[in-house]
Protein backbone atom coordinates (compact mmCIF):
# COMPACT_ATOMS: atom_id res chain seq x y z
CA UNK A 1 0.00 0.00 0.00
CA UNK A 2 1.26 3.48 -0.88
CA UNK A 3 2.10 5.88 1.94
CA UNK A 4 -0.48 8.57 2.64
CA UNK A 5 0.06 12.00 1.19
CA UNK A 6 -1.01 15.34 2.54
CA UNK A 7 -2.00 18.17 0.17
CA UNK A 8 -1.13 21.62 1.47
CA UNK A 9 -0.25 25.12 0.29
CA UNK A 10 3.21 25.34 -1.26
CA UNK A 11 5.91 27.65 0.08
CA UNK A 12 8.67 29.49 -1.75
CA UNK A 13 11.21 27.09 -0.23
CA UNK A 14 9.63 24.27 -2.28
CA UNK A 15 9.71 25.81 -5.74
CA UNK A 16 12.91 23.98 -6.71
CA UNK A 17 11.34 20.62 -5.81
CA UNK A 18 8.23 21.61 -7.79
CA UNK A 19 10.34 22.44 -10.85
CA UNK A 20 12.22 19.14 -10.63
CA UNK A 21 8.97 17.17 -10.42
CA UNK A 22 7.48 19.11 -13.33
CA UNK A 23 10.43 18.42 -15.63
CA UNK A 24 10.80 14.78 -14.52
CA UNK A 25 7.11 14.08 -15.18
CA UNK A 26 7.27 15.68 -18.63
CA UNK A 27 10.25 13.55 -19.67
CA UNK A 28 8.83 10.38 -18.06
CA UNK A 29 5.35 10.56 -19.59
CA UNK A 30 5.46 13.02 -22.49
CA UNK A 31 7.07 10.58 -24.96
CA UNK A 32 3.98 8.34 -24.81
CA UNK A 33 1.97 11.04 -26.64
CA UNK A 34 4.43 13.51 -28.16
CA UNK A 35 7.57 13.53 -30.30
CA UNK A 36 10.97 14.13 -28.72
CA UNK A 37 10.94 17.63 -30.19
CA UNK A 38 7.54 18.40 -28.66
CA UNK A 39 8.61 17.04 -25.27
CA UNK A 40 11.77 19.16 -25.32
CA UNK A 41 9.75 22.29 -26.22
CA UNK A 42 7.22 21.54 -23.46
CA UNK A 43 9.96 21.02 -20.88
CA UNK A 44 11.71 24.22 -21.98
CA UNK A 45 8.62 26.18 -20.90
CA UNK A 46 9.33 25.18 -17.30
CA UNK A 47 12.73 26.93 -17.13
CA UNK A 48 13.42 28.48 -13.76
CA UNK A 49 11.42 28.74 -10.58
CA UNK A 50 10.02 32.25 -11.11
CA UNK A 51 6.63 30.98 -12.30
CA UNK A 52 6.16 28.96 -9.11
CA UNK A 53 7.47 31.74 -6.86
CA UNK A 54 4.91 34.09 -8.40
CA UNK A 55 2.14 31.51 -7.98
CA UNK A 56 2.90 31.18 -4.26
CA UNK A 57 2.50 34.95 -3.85
CA UNK A 58 -0.50 35.41 -6.17
CA UNK A 59 -3.86 35.55 -4.39
CA UNK A 60 -5.66 34.37 -7.55
CA UNK A 61 -3.60 31.16 -7.70
CA UNK A 62 -3.50 28.23 -5.33
CA UNK A 63 -0.23 26.32 -5.62
CA UNK A 64 -0.22 23.14 -3.56
CA UNK A 65 2.21 20.33 -2.91
CA UNK A 66 1.51 16.73 -2.04
CA UNK A 67 3.80 15.61 0.72
CA UNK A 68 4.58 12.03 1.73
CA UNK A 69 7.10 11.08 4.40
CA UNK A 70 8.11 14.78 4.64
CA UNK A 71 9.00 14.85 0.94
CA UNK A 72 7.29 16.77 -1.88
CA UNK A 73 6.00 14.11 -4.30
CA UNK A 74 3.60 16.15 -6.43
CA UNK A 75 2.15 19.58 -7.02
CA UNK A 76 -0.87 21.28 -8.48
CA UNK A 77 -1.90 24.75 -9.53
CA UNK A 78 -5.42 26.21 -9.57
CA UNK A 79 -6.66 29.52 -10.95
CA UNK A 80 -9.15 30.34 -8.21
CA UNK A 81 -10.91 33.08 -10.21
CA UNK A 82 -11.73 31.01 -13.29
CA UNK A 83 -11.96 27.63 -11.58
CA UNK A 84 -9.41 26.17 -13.98
CA UNK A 85 -6.90 23.56 -12.88
CA UNK A 86 -3.64 24.72 -14.45
CA UNK A 87 -1.43 21.79 -13.43
CA UNK A 88 -1.27 18.45 -11.66
CA UNK A 89 2.11 16.71 -11.74
CA UNK A 90 3.47 13.80 -9.72
CA UNK A 91 7.04 12.65 -9.20
CA UNK A 92 7.35 9.67 -11.60
CA UNK A 93 8.78 7.59 -8.73
CA UNK A 94 5.36 7.93 -7.06
CA UNK A 95 3.04 7.27 -10.00
CA UNK A 96 -0.12 5.28 -9.29
CA UNK A 97 -0.11 6.04 -5.57
CA UNK A 98 -3.20 8.27 -5.68
CA UNK A 99 -1.22 11.51 -5.40
CA UNK A 100 -2.59 13.12 -8.55
CA UNK A 101 -6.12 12.17 -7.50
CA UNK A 102 -5.57 13.68 -4.05
CA UNK A 103 -4.42 16.98 -5.55
CA UNK A 104 -7.33 17.05 -7.99
CA UNK A 105 -9.89 16.26 -5.28
CA UNK A 106 -8.42 19.03 -3.11
CA UNK A 107 -9.06 21.53 -5.92
CA UNK A 108 -12.54 20.17 -6.63
CA UNK A 109 -13.54 20.54 -2.96
CA UNK A 110 -12.28 24.11 -2.89
CA UNK A 111 -14.14 25.06 -6.06
CA UNK A 112 -17.35 23.39 -4.83
CA UNK A 113 -17.06 25.26 -1.51
CA UNK A 114 -16.64 28.53 -3.42
CA UNK A 115 -19.80 27.95 -5.46
CA UNK A 116 -18.40 26.68 -8.75
CA UNK A 117 -20.56 24.10 -10.51
CA UNK A 118 -17.93 22.91 -12.99
CA UNK A 119 -14.16 22.54 -13.04
CA UNK A 120 -12.18 22.91 -16.26
CA UNK A 121 -8.67 21.96 -17.25
CA UNK A 122 -6.51 21.55 -20.30
CA UNK A 123 -5.04 18.05 -20.29
CA UNK A 124 -1.90 17.02 -22.11
CA UNK A 125 -2.61 14.01 -24.29
CA UNK A 126 -0.77 11.55 -22.05
CA UNK A 127 -2.98 12.58 -19.08
CA UNK A 128 -6.42 12.41 -20.74
CA UNK A 129 -7.07 8.84 -19.53
CA UNK A 130 -6.23 9.82 -15.93
CA UNK A 131 -8.71 12.70 -16.02
CA UNK A 132 -11.40 10.53 -17.64
CA UNK A 133 -10.95 8.08 -14.74
CA UNK A 134 -11.61 11.03 -12.41
CA UNK A 135 -14.92 11.80 -14.14
CA UNK A 136 -13.78 14.49 -16.59
CA UNK A 137 -15.19 14.65 -20.11
CA UNK A 138 -13.48 15.85 -23.26
CA UNK A 139 -14.75 19.17 -24.57
CA UNK A 140 -12.35 20.21 -27.32
CA UNK A 141 -8.92 19.32 -28.67
CA UNK A 142 -6.69 22.37 -29.12
CA UNK A 143 -3.23 23.09 -30.47
CA UNK A 144 -0.82 25.29 -28.54
CA UNK A 145 2.27 26.74 -30.16
CA UNK A 146 5.36 26.90 -27.94
CA UNK A 147 7.83 29.77 -27.94
CA UNK A 148 9.92 27.64 -30.33
CA UNK A 149 7.00 27.48 -32.81
CA UNK A 150 6.36 23.81 -32.09
CA UNK A 151 2.72 22.69 -31.94
CA UNK A 152 1.64 20.68 -28.89
CA UNK A 153 -1.93 19.39 -28.73
CA UNK A 154 -3.99 19.20 -25.56
CA UNK A 155 -7.63 18.60 -24.66
CA UNK A 156 -10.01 20.89 -22.79
CA UNK A 157 -11.90 18.80 -20.26
CA UNK A 158 -14.50 19.53 -17.63
CA UNK A 159 -16.36 17.91 -14.78
CA UNK A 160 -19.56 18.98 -13.05
CA UNK A 161 -19.10 19.50 -9.32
Amino acid sequence: MAPECRVRTATTTEVEAILLIHVAAIFAHGPSAYTDRQVAAWAAKTEGTERYENAVKDATTELVVAESDSRVVGFGELDVESGEVAAVFVDPEHDREGIGSSILHHFERRLRDEGFDVVRLRAVLNAVKFYEQQGYQKVERVTNTTTNDIDVDSVWMEKPL
